[in-house]
């Protein structure tokens, strides 16, 4: 932590607050801490030697409180010191970020027992299902009321960011400023183990326009105004069968449509990036998954995976229609379509081959293959690590295998460590010999 003072003045209120409160009862918390380090070799695809490794450095100390008032009412707030840092070693630049980051913080109140509903004002953390498909995975400020009666379960939202979520930044995210979302969950556990789920999404973009011409601080840009809607569905369901083993199935279709606003900004120049060029499309476009597990009954140790995931290409980029699905934007990361190359779901076939052997408890090891080609012919993807434009003459992006080794201490230790190569497919042109690897470490304890 590059302000330790701050770090321990904090961990020190806390301490106190802890060890004088009255009602022990009444009152919660939890501390973590964790340590993740991260290189990206070869990123540029040695194209540009100055950027080709990346190394990114985070630490952060988390703590968790609330204090019940009564058994219905309740306070809450997580927040975190962190301390961030991007390096692009081959050229030595460097970015940090320090400071105290608001994680959660409101307020809840339980009413009613048949159903169950709970209602939060303030920053809470929105969750979807599954582990191939994430609709979203982000901490929002909003509204929310969630629900269960007897096999069916609502969370419904709304969303704005109303503050930054840190210290060590001055403003809001441009990409969360001025855009208001409604989110819609329900749930249908009809049978055992057997899930529908249904999700809806709706967008609107209220941040500021740009006309060509016109300058924009670099750290501020907002590439996109978009007024989108999100529909989908989801099928979740376990089985086990005797002399056979478990298998775990995935089946996910989403649907998005609307407009959007795309600002296409010039290299920027002192700080500062000129727009170029305006485009305005109308949205429609859609996407499918699909993920198998099986354990073997006489082999269950070990669990074999296969996935498929496609987000629809356009076949035709220059008209005002974008037929090119994207993601939420609020899935958090994208690893789970490969933890180096980490595509968003957008003109994309990703295919997943994978085994999970648990050597002992609290102990895995993973072994994944994904298979990357484009929907549709096209000369960049919307969201990858890779930074090296493609030639627009072929679909083969290449492949990618990860190596995951996951260590769970039962005294609340985490260590994961993660592996991984990259090696581009055809559609790379000359760079097809070229290889990015990824190196992973991370650390976390909990008390």
């Amino acid at each position: 932590m590059r302000n330790p003072s701050l770090m321990l003045c904090t961990v020190g209120l806390l301490w106190t607050m802890t060890t004088v409160a009255e009602d022990r009862n009444s009152f919660d918390y939890d501390f973590e801490i964790n340590l993740e380090r991260s290189a990206l070799d070869g990123r540029s695809l040695g194209d540009d030697a100055t950027q080709d490794r990346l190394v990114e450095e985070d630490y952060e100390f988390e703590f968790a409180l609330e204090y019940r008032i009564n058994n219905d009412f309740y306070l809450f707030f997580t927040g975190a010191l962190i301390d961030e840092s991007e390096t692009v070693e081959t050229s030595g630049s460097e970015e940090d970020v320090s400071g105290l980051e608001r994680r959660l913080i409101g307020l809840g109140y339980f009413f009613g027992d048949d159903p169950v509903t709970h209602l939060r004002l303030g920053r809470t953390e929105f969750v979807s299902a599954g582990e191939w498909w994430f609709w979203w995975d982000e901490e929002l400020d909003a509204i929310r009321l969630d629900s269960s009666y007897r096999d069916f379960e609502l969370t419904l939202g709304l969303a704005e960011e109303l503050a930054r979520d840190s210290t060590g930044v001055d403003f809001i995210d441009p990409e969360f400023e001025d855009v208001r979302r409604v989110l819609l969950s329900l749930g249908w556990e009809f049978a055992d183990s057997q899930s529908l789920l249904f999700y809806y999404l709706d967008q609107v973009d209220d941040s500021a326009s740009f006309n060509v011409g016109e300058l924009e601080d670099d750290d501020r840009l907002d590439e996109e105004d978009a007024d989108l809607e999100w529909v989908g569905i989801s099928y979740l369901g376990g089985f086990e069968v005797d002399s056979v083993g478990a298998i775990d199935v995935e089946l996910h279709a989403a649907r998005v449509s609307g407009n959007e606003t795309v600002y296409d900004f010039e290299d920027p120049v002192a700080g500062r990036a000129e727009l170029g060029e305006r485009m305005q499309h109308k949205v429609s476009a859609s996407a499918y998954g699909l993920r198998l597990g099986f354990t073997p009954a006489v082999l269950d140790d070990w669990t074999f995976i296969l996935g498929r995931a496609m987000g629809s290409g356009d076949k035709n980029p220059d008209d005002n229609r974008a037929r090119s699905y994207r993601q939420t934007g609020l899935q958090g990361d994208n690893e789970s379509f490969g933890e180096l190359y980490r595509p968003e779901l957008s003109n994309i076939v990703v295919d997943m081959a994978g085994i999970e052997w648990r050597i002992v408890d609290g102990v895995r090891l993973a072994l994944l293959s994904y298979d990357y080609e484009q929907a549709e012919r096209a000369e960049e993807m919307r969201d990858v690590a890779i930074e090296f434009d493609l030639n627009g003459s072929s679909r083969d992006l290449g492949r990618e295998v990860d190596l995951v080794l996951t260590i769970e201490a039962r005294a609340g230790l985490e260590l994961i460590i993660t592996a991984a190569e990259f090696d581009p497919g055809s559609a790379y042109g000359a760079k097809t010999n070229e290889t990015s690897s990824f190196f992973n470490f991370e650390l976390g304890y909990e008390f």
